[in-house]
């Protein structure tokens, strides 16, 4: 039972080393793509434009001064912010449906009238209605207005992304052929590299409290190292005990049952990456802790 619990100490670990690698190519993919960006501005447009097509109010939103100043650069690109705090937003809205006037209950009124989208008229009017004419608690009805569509807009994007993790957790399990299926068997029969991984997680869970992920919207630059590191240090302390790589398999001597079984192996690791690198730190501190309860299984 204890050899067990090993394994899947060893599994456990493996897995977050390939998720924090999966989620460290996400969030450089998402500030490659602007991926937060877009996903605010799909969230400002259905809120703002829903019914105009001509899009005006979103357009005098995003040439706002201070959304502007909140886009972020990476590389050569500039692209819309990855976060728009609700006061900021309350502001900016204010800003252009005002459009210069003096911010009085008589100017919003005439103002939220000749708003072109029907949807953000209705909305804002319910809002006004609610805070009985007092323009700060109005305010504040905006911003958790802005708050509820935010926390929406947050499941669109995990939902997104999630299906990208999949992706990029197959691309990783085929390069380095990080077949589960295959890593538990080896861990199984093969007692020294079993210790020498258990020993690592244990090293990693004890020297890290939450697991090293990049930034949103990183630096190009410091993306591209984190992950040669991630890759160079952390994965190649595991290749040669886990065997893997390609290095030493030889592709005309797998049947077509066993390609099968890889198959399975690289869709269980690209499942269990998405899960993300969060999930997969909190079960090996779980574990270890539960494995470190008891008696020291000798090596």
């Amino acid at each position: 039972m204890t050899t067990m619990l090993q394994v899947v100490i060893g599994i456990i670990f493996v897995l977050l080393l390939f998720s924090l690698l999966a989620t460290t190519i996400m969030e450089l993919l998402a500030g490659a793509l602007g991926l937060r960006g877009q996903n605010l501005e799909k969230a400002l447009k259905n809120m703002l434009a829903n019914t105009d097509i001509d899009e005006k109010i979103l357009e005098a939103f995003k040439n706002n001064s201070l959304f502007k100043q909140l886009s972020y650069q990476f590389g050569k690109k500039h692209y819309a912010p990855s976060y728009l705090g609700s006061s900021s937003f309350q502001s900016i809205l204010f800003d252009v449906i005002l459009d210069g006037k003096d911010l009085n209950l008589a100017n919003i009124k005439e103002q939220i009238q000749s708003l072109p989208d029907e949807d953000l008229r209705n909305v804002l009017n319910q809002l006004l209605q609610e805070s009985e004419g007092k323009i700060d608690q109005f305010k504040a009805n905006v911003e958790n207005w802005y708050n509820n569509i935010m926390d929406r807009a947050s499941g669109w994007y995990k939902r997104y992304t999630q299906r990208i993790l999949v992706l990029v957790g197959f691309l990783i399990a085929i390069t380095f052929n990080a077949d589960t299926i295959a890593i538990y068997g080896r861990l199984e029969k093969d007692p020294e590299a079993l210790q020498q991984i258990v020993d690592m997680a244990y090293t990693f869970a004890g020297n890290n409290e939450q697991p090293a992920i990049i930034d949103r919207d990183p630096d190009f630059e410091l993306a591209l190292k984190n992950v040669q590191e991630l890759i160079n240090q952390e994965l190649a302390s595991v290749k040669t005990p886990l065997g893997l790589g390609w290095t030493n398999v030889k592709l005309s001597e797998i049947s077509p049952t066993d390609w099968l079984i890889k198959i399975l192996g690289w869709t269980v690791t690209a499942l269990s990456v998405s899960l993300g690198a969060p999930f997969w730190f909190d079960l090996l501190r779980s574990f270890v802790n539960l494995r470190s309860s008891g008696n020291k299984p000798k090596s």
